[in-house]
């Protein structure tokens, strides 16, 4: 499928309401590429799978960073 003249196609990026995803731009300090991975939790129980909570890292050579 093309693109028409005149027209980007968006990049495939998560969008939240009300947020922006944190910047590992200077998280990882000379280590490079740094990336931003989101880590889940195990839950307890199937129950508990949609309030199991979530977290963002900075990753850089199988390294964590603390998000800024």
């Amino acid at each position: 499928m093309g693109v028409a003249p005149g027209k980007q196609r968006a990049a495939n990026t998560v969008q939240v309401p009300g947020s922006r995803l944190p910047d590992c731009t200077h998280a990882c300090g000379s280590c490079s590429p740094c990336r931003l991975v989101m880590v889940s939790f195990v839950c307890a129980s199937i129950e508990e799978a949609e309030t199991c909570p979530m977290a963002y890292k900075c990753m850089c050579k199988n390294k964590s960073y603390p998000v800024p």
